[in-house]
């Protein structure tokens, strides 16, 4: 059994769903662990500590490019100690358009997009590099069923948390010989 660390709140939304599906994960946070991920220092030890487990799911709800200085930091780090292993970042379909605003998020998850692109290269030994034996998962969600977005969103049909630890689920089961880059889930809005 892969040993698998989160970060999020496991009382929350997305997390909470990883969290009924990976009981035996480890959860970190402000709220779980007394680690505020939004620090440097804190993002350094949360590294560390990442070198002890199979998989890192990167869970988040970091803003200001945090989610990506944490991902770096993580990949940084078992670069360095050579380690292998699985790491899948939560992004969003809001990574996609262009919305002609000063609203951070899209672009905060158009970063995060592009590196864990350039990431996976590296796992495949992209542009002459040793291959990192690292396999990189983005996944893009559009509208989760989460009380944050039930608020700002009610007259949107949303994705059950729950399908999408089903899908981690399936991703984390995907032989060590296949990296799956990328997937984009949208739901369907009827009229």
């Amino acid at each position: 059994m892969k040993k698998i660390i989160i970060s999020g709140n496991k009382e929350y939304g997305l997390a909470k769903a990883l969290f009924e599906k990976f009981p035996d994960a480890r959860f970190i946070s402000r709220t779980n662990e007394n680690y505020d991920l939004a620090k440097f220092d804190t993002r350094d030890e949360f590294a560390k500590i990442s070198l002890d487990y199979d998989v890192f799911i990167n869970c988040s709800a970091l803003s200001n490019f945090r989610q990506t200085l944490l991902l770096q930091k993580v990949y940084q780090v078992w670069l360095e100690n050579s380690k292998k292993g699985q790491i899948i970042s939560f992004g969003s379909t809001a990574d996609t358009p262009v919305k002609g605003t000063q609203w951070m998020y899209p672009i905060e998850k158009k970063a995060l997009k592009s590196f864990c692109r350039n990431l996976s290269m590296a796992s495949l030994g992209g542009h002459g590099s040793e291959p990192s034996g690292i396999r990189i998962t983005y996944l893009s969600m559009g509208y989760l069923a989460t009380p944050n977005v039930e608020k700002k969103h009610p007259q949107v049909r949303k994705i059950d948390t729950g399908y999408i630890a089903n899908l981690v689920e399936w991703v984390l089961s995907q032989p060590e010989n296949v990296n799956l880059s990328e997937i984009t889930i949208d739901p369907i809005q009827y009229r």
